[in-house]
C-alpha cells in the first residue's frame, strides 16, 4: 500500500539548528528518521521501538524551513520510504520489523 503520511518543516528558529551546522544550517538527519519511524509505527500499529532502520541513504540535505514529504510503500514486515521536496529526493529507505 502506498501512503503520503504528510509533512515535515522545521522553523528556521527552530534550537537544532543553532549547533547542525553554525553558519550552514540543516536539518539532522536523524530528525527525518525518527518522523520515518512514527509514520511507519502508525500504519502498522505498532511502537517506534519495534522498527528497525534496515537501510537509509541521504542525498541532499533539507535547510530550515523547507517542506519535505513522506511516501512510504508498505509489505510484509517492511516499509520503504522516501522523502522528498519538490522533485528533489532527500532520503530513502527500508524501515522492518517482526511479523508474528
Amino acid at each position: 500500500m502506498a501512503e503520503r503520511p504528510g509533512t515535515f518543516c522545521l522553523p528556521a528558529t527552530h534550537p537544532v539548528f543553532a549547533g547542525h551546522f553554525p553558519g550552514r544550517p540543516i536539518v539532522p538527519g536523524v530528525m527525518l528518521l525518527e518522523w520515518v519511524l512514527e509514520e511507519c509505527a502508525r500504519l502498522c500499529g505498532c511502537a517506534t521501538s519495534a522498527l528497525r532502520v534496515r537501510e537509509a541513504k541521504f542525498f541532499r540535505p533539507l535547510q530550515p524551513a523547507q517542506s519535505a514529504q513522506l511516501q512510504l510503500e508498505t509489505g510484509q514486515g517492511r516499509c520503504a520510504f522516501r522523502i522528498v521536496h519538490g522533485d528533489a529526493t532527500i532520503a530513502s529507505g527500508v524501515v522492518e520489523w517482526d511479523v508474528p
